[in-house]
């Protein structure tokens, strides 16, 4: 038995199986342009998240390292002041790599707990408590932090973060120059 195949046979098979292939192809395309842009507002909502979280991160950071400072009440045989509390969180957040516009936007507070009167951390007795406080306003210096245009993902427009630290400065003792006896 011998069979013979004539070049129509041949290729009829061949062209069917390349116009499946090219529908498949449509096909995928078509699916693909459904699924894309939900995977691309996924992907962007889990950046933004992200970045968020790196930067409720740092400025938590820059809010410990400044309390850190006011904690000793001393630095440098200088007394800590106000302004040297917000100078150190400014600086934490420029080396963290913030954008200039969030650090120079941000307010710095420093806030005493404690039942005692005083201004500056080092004024503070031994165990005061008090609280350093980062507020990233909304508008320019908050937008900075972003890193997409999609501002409705998080819904967020400010950010305030605090640190709670208690004074470790060190006890204030009188002592009397004159003998007890």
């Amino acid at each position: 038995m011998h069979l013979h195949f004539t070049t129509s046979s041949r290729i009829a098979p061949r062209l069917a199986h390349a116009r499946r292939r090219a529908e498949r192809r449509g096909i995928a395309a078509v699916e693909a342009a459904f699924v894309l842009p939900f995977l691309i507002i996924i992907m962007m909502g889990i950046w933004e998240v992200g970045r968020m979280l790196q930067v409720n991160e740092i400025i938590t950071n820059a809010a410990r390292e400044g309390a850190r400072v006011a904690a000793g009440g001393v630095s440098n045989n200088i007394p800590v002041t106000v302004a040297m509390v917000q100078t150190q969180v400014k600086d934490y957040m420029t080396a963290a790599g913030l954008p200039t516009a969030a650090v120079n936007g941000a307010t710095i507070t420093l806030t005493n707990l404690s039942s005692n009167t005083w201004t500056d951390p080092s004024d503070a007795l031994p165990l005061d408590a008090f609280r350093v406080t980062v507020s990233i306003p909304a508008g320019t210096a908050y937008n900075s932090l972003r890193w997409n245009l999609f501002t409705a993902l998080t819904g967020k427009t400010s950010l305030t973060l605090s640190a709670n630290w208690l004074s470790a400065n060190d006890s204030k003792v009188s002592v009397s120059s004159t003998l007890p006896y």
